[in-house]
């Protein structure tokens, strides 16, 4: 089951809430997520490097489709989430819809909301 989060709403940020090839660390239910802005849409993938450590959403940038750590340059797909150097991250469904953007968080039936 995968429950959406409204994490900008056009009508309060505007239609472009979010400079191009940057990222921003949000925090959804207690999960920190690295919320990326590329030419092609909104990406959302977890924000820990799995390498060093570093929030990806607090000093790391875009490079095309990647999500670049702020700390060695490790770089990540983001729509894969996988490592150019062999390890990767999770992402996270994202929605556009005409309200805003919306991440998508799995939970498994015997979570409660």
């Amino acid at each position: 089951m995968i429950r959406y989060f409204k994490v900008y709403d056009f009508k309060q940020h505007g239609n472009e809430p979010q400079q191009l090839n940057t990222t921003r660390t949000i925090d959804i239910e207690g999960k920190r997520i690295c919320l990326a802005r590329t030419a092609t849409g909104y990406y959302a993938v977890d924000d820990k490097c799995p390498h060093a450590g570093a929030h990806l959403g607090r000093g790391g940038w875009c490079e095309d489709e990647f999500v670049v750590c702020p700390v060695h340059r490790y770089k990540y797909n983001l729509k894969t989430g996988q490592g150019k150097q062999g390890d990767y991250i999770k992402p996270y469904l994202v929605q556009m819809r005409a309200d805003g953007v919306y991440i998508g968080i799995e939970k498994k039936w015997w979570q409660i909301w």
